[in-house]
Protein backbone atom coordinates (compact mmCIF):
# COMPACT_ATOMS: atom_id res chain seq x y z
CA UNK A 1 0.00 0.00 0.00
CA UNK A 2 1.49 3.38 -1.00
CA UNK A 3 1.73 6.32 1.37
CA UNK A 4 -1.24 8.17 -0.13
CA UNK A 5 -3.44 5.08 0.14
CA UNK A 6 -2.37 4.56 3.76
CA UNK A 7 -3.28 8.17 4.62
CA UNK A 8 -6.65 7.79 2.86
CA UNK A 9 -7.40 4.52 4.66
CA UNK A 10 -6.41 6.03 8.01
CA UNK A 11 -8.71 9.01 7.41
CA UNK A 12 -11.62 6.69 6.54
CA UNK A 13 -10.94 4.59 9.62
CA UNK A 14 -10.99 7.51 12.04
CA UNK A 15 -13.95 9.17 10.30
CA UNK A 16 -15.93 5.93 10.57
CA UNK A 17 -14.83 5.34 14.15
CA UNK A 18 -15.86 8.79 15.31
CA UNK A 19 -19.15 8.44 13.44
CA UNK A 20 -19.84 5.28 15.46
CA UNK A 21 -18.67 6.93 18.70
CA UNK A 22 -20.75 10.08 18.35
CA UNK A 23 -23.85 8.77 16.59
CA UNK A 24 -24.37 5.58 18.58
CA UNK A 25 -23.34 7.40 21.74
CA UNK A 26 -26.05 10.00 21.07
CA UNK A 27 -28.89 7.59 20.27
CA UNK A 28 -30.00 7.37 23.93
CA UNK A 29 -30.02 11.16 24.08
CA UNK A 30 -32.05 11.26 20.83
CA UNK A 31 -34.54 8.66 22.09
CA UNK A 32 -35.12 10.78 25.21
CA UNK A 33 -36.17 13.71 23.02
CA UNK A 34 -38.27 11.54 20.69
CA UNK A 35 -40.37 10.03 23.49
CA UNK A 36 -41.01 13.45 25.04
CA UNK A 37 -44.03 13.72 22.74
CA UNK A 38 -44.14 10.43 20.79
CA UNK A 39 -45.41 7.08 22.10
CA UNK A 40 -42.18 5.09 22.65
CA UNK A 41 -42.97 1.72 21.09
CA UNK A 42 -44.68 3.14 18.00
CA UNK A 43 -41.90 5.69 17.52
CA UNK A 44 -39.18 3.03 17.58
CA UNK A 45 -41.27 0.63 15.49
CA UNK A 46 -41.93 3.17 12.75
CA UNK A 47 -38.29 4.28 12.95
CA UNK A 48 -37.04 0.79 12.13
CA UNK A 49 -39.71 0.17 9.49
CA UNK A 50 -38.67 3.31 7.60
CA UNK A 51 -34.95 2.61 8.10
CA UNK A 52 -35.37 -0.98 6.89
CA UNK A 53 -37.27 0.12 3.78
CA UNK A 54 -34.69 2.82 3.02
CA UNK A 55 -31.84 0.35 3.43
CA UNK A 56 -33.61 -2.16 1.17
CA UNK A 57 -34.08 0.60 -1.45
CA UNK A 58 -30.36 1.52 -1.26
CA UNK A 59 -29.36 -2.13 -1.70
CA UNK A 60 -31.72 -2.50 -4.67
CA UNK A 61 -30.35 0.62 -6.38
CA UNK A 62 -26.71 -0.35 -5.83
CA UNK A 63 -26.78 -4.12 -6.30
CA UNK A 64 -30.14 -4.87 -7.87
CA UNK A 65 -33.35 -6.06 -6.26
CA UNK A 66 -32.21 -9.66 -6.66
CA UNK A 67 -29.74 -9.09 -3.80
CA UNK A 68 -32.70 -9.04 -1.41
CA UNK A 69 -33.80 -12.53 -2.47
CA UNK A 70 -32.35 -14.89 0.11
CA UNK A 71 -33.09 -18.50 1.14
CA UNK A 72 -36.01 -19.02 3.52
CA UNK A 73 -33.71 -20.26 6.29
CA UNK A 74 -31.66 -17.03 6.13
CA UNK A 75 -34.80 -14.90 6.03
CA UNK A 76 -36.25 -16.70 9.04
CA UNK A 77 -33.03 -16.23 11.03
CA UNK A 78 -32.87 -12.54 10.11
CA UNK A 79 -36.45 -12.02 11.27
CA UNK A 80 -35.86 -13.87 14.56
CA UNK A 81 -32.78 -11.72 15.22
CA UNK A 82 -34.83 -8.61 14.49
CA UNK A 83 -37.56 -9.60 16.93
CA UNK A 84 -35.02 -10.46 19.65
CA UNK A 85 -32.43 -7.70 19.25
CA UNK A 86 -34.47 -4.72 18.11
CA UNK A 87 -37.98 -5.70 19.16
CA UNK A 88 -37.12 -6.80 22.70
CA UNK A 89 -33.82 -4.92 23.16
CA UNK A 90 -34.84 -1.49 21.89
CA UNK A 91 -38.44 -1.89 23.06
CA UNK A 92 -37.36 -2.16 26.69
CA UNK A 93 -35.02 0.84 26.25
CA UNK A 94 -37.66 3.10 24.72
CA UNK A 95 -40.28 2.35 27.39
CA UNK A 96 -37.80 2.62 30.27
CA UNK A 97 -36.30 5.94 29.17
CA UNK A 98 -39.49 7.69 30.18
CA UNK A 99 -38.19 7.27 33.75
CA UNK A 100 -34.56 6.05 33.62
CA UNK A 101 -31.85 8.62 32.72
CA UNK A 102 -30.39 8.06 29.24
CA UNK A 103 -26.86 7.81 30.63
CA UNK A 104 -27.87 5.02 33.02
CA UNK A 105 -29.54 3.14 30.17
CA UNK A 106 -26.33 3.45 28.12
CA UNK A 107 -24.21 2.14 31.00
CA UNK A 108 -26.49 -0.87 31.54
CA UNK A 109 -26.33 -1.58 27.79
CA UNK A 110 -22.53 -1.22 27.95
CA UNK A 111 -22.48 -4.46 29.94
CA UNK A 112 -23.38 -6.37 26.74
CA UNK A 113 -19.90 -7.98 26.37
CA UNK A 114 -20.22 -9.30 29.92
CA UNK A 115 -23.43 -11.17 29.15
CA UNK A 116 -21.99 -12.53 25.90
CA UNK A 117 -19.05 -13.86 27.92
CA UNK A 118 -21.51 -15.58 30.28
CA UNK A 119 -23.28 -17.27 27.34
CA UNK A 120 -19.91 -18.38 25.98
CA UNK A 121 -19.15 -19.96 29.35
CA UNK A 122 -22.52 -21.74 29.43
CA UNK A 123 -21.81 -23.14 25.95
CA UNK A 124 -18.60 -24.73 27.23
CA UNK A 125 -15.94 -22.17 26.33
CA UNK A 126 -13.22 -21.48 28.88
CA UNK A 127 -12.72 -17.83 29.77
CA UNK A 128 -9.36 -16.35 30.62
CA UNK A 129 -8.75 -15.30 34.22
CA UNK A 130 -8.76 -11.65 33.16
CA UNK A 131 -12.22 -12.12 31.62
CA UNK A 132 -13.53 -13.58 34.90
CA UNK A 133 -12.09 -10.61 36.74
CA UNK A 134 -13.76 -8.26 34.26
CA UNK A 135 -17.09 -10.06 34.73
CA UNK A 136 -16.98 -9.74 38.51
CA UNK A 137 -16.00 -6.08 38.35
CA UNK A 138 -18.56 -5.22 35.67
CA UNK A 139 -21.47 -6.93 37.38
CA UNK A 140 -20.56 -5.24 40.66
CA UNK A 141 -20.99 -1.92 38.82
CA UNK A 142 -24.36 -3.01 37.42
CA UNK A 143 -25.51 -4.00 40.92
CA UNK A 144 -24.49 -0.60 42.26
CA UNK A 145 -26.55 1.18 39.59
CA UNK A 146 -29.57 -1.03 40.24
CA UNK A 147 -29.48 -0.48 44.01
CA UNK A 148 -32.67 1.40 45.02
CA UNK A 149 -31.99 5.06 45.74
CA UNK A 150 -28.78 5.18 43.69
CA UNK A 151 -30.29 7.02 40.73
CA UNK A 152 -32.43 10.16 40.35
CA UNK A 153 -35.29 9.34 37.91
CA UNK A 154 -36.21 11.49 34.91
CA UNK A 155 -39.77 11.97 36.17
CA UNK A 156 -41.41 11.38 39.55
CA UNK A 157 -41.54 7.68 40.32
CA UNK A 158 -40.92 5.45 43.32
CA UNK A 159 -37.50 3.85 43.82
CA UNK A 160 -39.06 0.41 43.43
CA UNK A 161 -40.66 1.25 40.06
CA UNK A 162 -37.43 2.87 38.89
CA UNK A 163 -35.62 -0.36 39.80
CA UNK A 164 -38.16 -2.34 37.76
CA UNK A 165 -37.61 -0.14 34.70
CA UNK A 166 -33.83 -0.45 35.02
CA UNK A 167 -34.29 -4.20 35.38
CA UNK A 168 -36.33 -4.09 32.17
CA UNK A 169 -33.37 -2.49 30.36
CA UNK A 170 -31.11 -5.18 31.83
CA UNK A 171 -33.39 -7.97 30.58
CA UNK A 172 -33.53 -6.37 27.14
CA UNK A 173 -29.73 -6.23 27.13
CA UNK A 174 -29.52 -9.91 28.05
CA UNK A 175 -31.88 -10.65 25.12
CA UNK A 176 -29.64 -8.60 22.82
CA UNK A 177 -26.56 -10.48 24.11
CA UNK A 178 -28.28 -13.83 23.54
CA UNK A 179 -29.16 -12.85 19.97
CA UNK A 180 -25.59 -11.67 19.32
CA UNK A 181 -24.18 -14.89 20.77
CA UNK A 182 -26.53 -17.13 18.75
CA UNK A 183 -26.26 -15.22 15.45
CA UNK A 184 -23.16 -17.06 14.13
CA UNK A 185 -24.93 -20.37 14.79
CA UNK A 186 -27.82 -19.52 12.45
CA UNK A 187 -27.83 -19.27 8.65
CA UNK A 188 -27.66 -15.52 7.92
CA UNK A 189 -27.26 -13.59 4.65
CA UNK A 190 -23.63 -13.10 3.59
CA UNK A 191 -24.46 -9.49 2.75
CA UNK A 192 -24.64 -7.87 6.19
CA UNK A 193 -26.63 -4.90 4.86
CA UNK A 194 -29.32 -7.29 3.59
CA UNK A 195 -29.39 -8.95 7.01
CA UNK A 196 -29.68 -5.53 8.67
CA UNK A 197 -32.56 -4.48 6.38
CA UNK A 198 -34.61 -7.57 7.24
CA UNK A 199 -33.63 -7.30 10.91
CA UNK A 200 -34.86 -3.69 11.05
CA UNK A 201 -38.13 -4.57 9.29
CA UNK A 202 -38.77 -7.41 11.76
CA UNK A 203 -37.92 -5.20 14.72
CA UNK A 204 -40.11 -2.43 13.32
CA UNK A 205 -43.10 -4.74 12.90
CA UNK A 206 -42.78 -6.24 16.38
CA UNK A 207 -42.39 -2.84 18.06
CA UNK A 208 -45.31 -1.35 16.14
CA UNK A 209 -47.58 -4.27 17.03
CA UNK A 210 -46.45 -4.03 20.67
CA UNK A 211 -47.25 -0.31 20.62
CA UNK A 212 -50.81 -0.92 19.42
CA UNK A 213 -51.30 -3.67 22.01
CA UNK A 214 -50.07 -1.27 24.71
CA UNK A 215 -52.70 1.25 23.57
CA UNK A 216 -50.47 3.73 21.72
CA UNK A 217 -52.04 5.51 18.77
CA UNK A 218 -50.89 6.80 15.40
CA UNK A 219 -52.65 10.05 16.21
CA UNK A 220 -50.39 10.66 19.21
CA UNK A 221 -47.37 9.77 17.10
CA UNK A 222 -48.29 12.23 14.33
CA UNK A 223 -49.16 14.95 16.85
CA UNK A 224 -45.58 15.12 18.17
CA UNK A 225 -43.56 18.31 18.51
CA UNK A 226 -41.17 19.46 15.78
CA UNK A 227 -38.26 18.82 18.17
CA UNK A 228 -39.26 15.16 18.59
CA UNK A 229 -39.65 14.87 14.80
CA UNK A 230 -36.15 16.27 14.28
CA UNK A 231 -34.59 13.64 16.52
CA UNK A 232 -36.83 10.92 15.06
CA UNK A 233 -35.40 11.67 11.60
CA UNK A 234 -31.91 11.74 13.13
CA UNK A 235 -32.40 8.22 14.51
CA UNK A 236 -33.52 6.92 11.11
CA UNK A 237 -30.82 8.48 8.93
CA UNK A 238 -27.87 8.58 11.28
CA UNK A 239 -28.60 6.14 14.10
CA UNK A 240 -30.01 3.32 11.97
CA UNK A 241 -28.23 3.71 8.61
CA UNK A 242 -25.13 5.95 8.65
CA UNK A 243 -23.58 4.68 11.88
CA UNK A 244 -24.26 1.04 11.07
CA UNK A 245 -22.72 1.44 7.61
CA UNK A 246 -19.64 3.01 9.22
CA UNK A 247 -19.48 0.16 11.74
CA UNK A 248 -19.63 -2.49 9.01
CA UNK A 249 -16.82 -0.70 7.15
CA UNK A 250 -14.72 -0.78 10.32
CA UNK A 251 -15.39 -4.49 10.86
CA UNK A 252 -14.15 -5.20 7.34
CA UNK A 253 -11.22 -2.78 7.20
CA UNK A 254 -10.00 -1.76 10.68
CA UNK A 255 -8.23 -3.70 13.46
CA UNK A 256 -10.57 -5.42 15.89
CA UNK A 257 -8.75 -3.73 18.76
CA UNK A 258 -9.70 -0.31 17.41
CA UNK A 259 -13.27 -1.12 16.39
CA UNK A 260 -14.02 -2.69 19.79
CA UNK A 261 -13.36 0.60 21.59
CA UNK A 262 -16.90 1.77 20.74
CA UNK A 263 -18.16 -0.55 23.51
CA UNK A 264 -16.80 1.74 26.21
CA UNK A 265 -16.61 5.10 24.42
CA UNK A 266 -20.33 5.21 23.51
CA UNK A 267 -21.62 5.15 27.12
CA UNK A 268 -19.21 7.93 28.11
CA UNK A 269 -20.66 10.11 25.35
CA UNK A 270 -24.21 9.15 26.36
CA UNK A 271 -23.58 10.07 30.00
CA UNK A 272 -22.00 13.41 29.02
CA UNK A 273 -24.89 14.35 26.71
CA UNK A 274 -27.48 13.39 29.32
CA UNK A 275 -25.78 15.51 31.98
CA UNK A 276 -25.18 18.53 29.71
CA UNK A 277 -28.46 18.72 27.82
CA UNK A 278 -31.03 16.62 29.71
CA UNK A 279 -30.07 17.80 33.21
CA UNK A 280 -29.54 14.23 34.38
CA UNK A 281 -28.05 14.23 37.85
CA UNK A 282 -24.84 12.26 38.23
CA UNK A 283 -24.93 10.92 41.79
CA UNK A 284 -21.90 9.28 43.40
CA UNK A 285 -23.43 5.82 42.86
CA UNK A 286 -24.09 6.74 39.21
CA UNK A 287 -20.47 7.84 38.65
CA UNK A 288 -18.81 5.02 40.60
CA UNK A 289 -21.12 2.30 39.24
CA UNK A 290 -20.64 3.52 35.68
CA UNK A 291 -16.86 3.63 36.05
CA UNK A 292 -16.80 0.12 37.52
CA UNK A 293 -18.89 -1.24 34.61
CA UNK A 294 -16.57 0.35 32.06
CA UNK A 295 -13.49 -1.09 33.77
CA UNK A 296 -15.07 -4.55 33.65
CA UNK A 297 -16.03 -4.15 29.99
CA UNK A 298 -12.54 -2.94 29.06
CA UNK A 299 -11.01 -6.05 30.66
CA UNK A 300 -13.40 -8.48 28.92
CA UNK A 301 -13.25 -6.75 25.53
CA UNK A 302 -9.46 -6.48 25.63
CA UNK A 303 -9.14 -10.25 26.01
CA UNK A 304 -11.73 -10.95 23.32
CA UNK A 305 -10.19 -8.59 20.80
CA UNK A 306 -6.73 -10.08 21.47
CA UNK A 307 -8.14 -13.46 20.42
CA UNK A 308 -9.60 -12.06 17.20
CA UNK A 309 -6.73 -9.76 16.24
CA UNK A 310 -5.02 -11.17 13.14
CA UNK A 311 -1.32 -11.89 13.38
CA UNK A 312 1.12 -10.93 10.64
Amino acid sequence: MNKRAEVSNSAKTWTSLWAVYLIWGSTYFAIAYVIESMPPLLAMGIRFLIAGLLLAAIISLRQGIGELKIPKAELKSSLVMGFLLLGFGIGTVSVSQEYVPSGIVALIIAALPLWIAIFRTISGERLAKVSWLGLMIGFAGVALLLKPGSITPVSEISNFKLFLFMLMVLLGNIGWALGTFLAPRFPLPKNTLVFTAYEMLAGGISLTVAGFIKGESIGDFLDATSWSWLWFVYLIIFGSIAAYTAYLWLVANAPVSLTATYAYVNPIIAVALGALFLNEKITSSYAIGGLIILIGVVLVVSVERARKEPTN
